[in-house]
């Protein structure tokens, strides 16, 4: 049975959160039954919302912002809670400890599936903040692999599909095709998978449109979910 509620902040990209409840809804069902549903509370922000206070040059602002939305998902009934938004976790270290409730990390799951793959090298897609940082590489370098990310320009090739397509549940072949070659340019510096490192690129990238293993960030983020709602 499901013994934790499960509280989700979305709405960065309102796509990636609706494949968040199908996958936690599937997930669990699979586990506990099919006569079931999950129990979820959602707080969906407004990407306009998140993208101004994330914009302002005091960080304290978006993490005011996002202590503000977990605090709301407290006091609704959650027993935990998941960002479901891979960029967004570079805020976390600042705003998890301040909301109080038990945290799924991306991040951190992702670098343990990442571990137990047994693989050294891999390539990290997403938002710039996600690419450029440092949140994904340290976490990655902990679990003892190493990550390679797209140069500058693809970067910002990427960073502009996702905000002004992907997060609009806009999806085009001609997108795809730039992100497989990037994908390539990094298989070409040795990387032997790829973390799609931003909720909505496993809606564009199928695992059957590339020859590399793909780390698909948002289903390892509901997996660890169910895993711990279901646990006693």
């Amino acid at each position: 049975m499901q013994n934790k509620t499960i509280g989700l902040i979305g709405g960065i990209g309102w796509a990636s959160t609706l494949e968040y409840y199908r996958l936690l809804n599937e997930l669990l069902v699979a586990r506990i039954g099919p006569a079931h549903s999950a129990r979820i509370l959602l707080v969906s922000m407004d990407q306009a919302d998140f993208v101004a206070h994330a914009a302002q040059p005091d960080s304290r602002a978006i993490e005011q912002f996002l202590v503000a939305q977990g605090q709301r998902l407290q006091g609704m009934g959650a027993d935990f809670f998941l960002l479901c938004a891979n960029g967004a976790h570079r805020f976390a270290p600042a705003v998890v400890p301040r909301i109080g409730l038990p945290f799924i990390s991306i991040v951190e799951e992702t670098a343990k599936r990442v571990r137990a793959s047994g693989l050294k090298k891999v390539g990290l897609l997403g938002v710039k903040q996600t690419m450029a940082g440092r949140f994904y590489h340290d976490a990655l370098e902990q679990q003892g692999v190493a990550t390679v990310t797209p140069d500058a320009a693809d970067q910002e090739i990427l960073h502009d599909i996702i905000y002004t397509e992907l997060v609009q549940n806009i999806f085009t072949d001609a997108s795809r095709n730039i992100f497989l070659g990037i994908i390539g340019k990094l298989r070409r510096q040795g990387a032997q998978a790829v973390i799609l490192g931003c909720t909505e690129i496993p809606l564009l990238i199928q695992p059957g449109d590339v020859d590399l293993p793909l780390f698909n960030t948002t289903a390892i983020h509901c997996e660890a979910a169910v895993a711990f709602a279901i646990a006693e």
